[in-house]
């Protein structure tokens, strides 16, 4: 049995060069959307300090030559770090203080005071 075709020549022009372009445009889209969303998730886990933790850094930087800096960074971010066996000796530190913070000139930070300040940061438990 010979089987014959009705037509001989065919053309079944499935591809269009159009699909082409369209499907060449979706890649894009697809990859620029992925590169977007890989971008905008990496930024939202980026390292962040904790408030304990910036505040630690700032009392390890004080700077002793400016008094009026030196009452309020140890009323506001050494106040996190106290515990019940300091907190005494921290009440009488921030009395201390309170004559160079309120002032638009202060003098400079007395050497016992600077002292004892010291003293009570090297004894901290940072606990963070």
């Amino acid at each position: 049995m010979n089987l014959i075709d009705i037509e001989t020549n065919v053309n079944l022009n499935l591809v269009n060069p159009l699909w082409y372009l369209l499907g060449f445009i979706a890649l894009i889209v697809l990859l620029l959307l992925a590169l977007f969303f890989y971008k905008r998730g990496k930024k939202k886990y980026r390292f962040k300090l904790t408030p304990k933790e910036l505040a630690k850094e700032r009392v390890k930087n004080i700077d002793y030559t400016d008094a009026k800096s030196v009452a309020y960074i140890f009323g506001e971010d050494v106040a996190l770090f106290v515990d019940d066996k300091n907190r005494q000796k921290y009440k009488e530190l921030e009395q201390k203080l309170a004559e160079y913070k309120y002032k638009k000139d202060v003098p400079e930070l007395d050497k016992s005071l600077e002292k004892e300040i010291k003293d009570f940061i090297r004894g901290i438990r940072w606990g963070i």
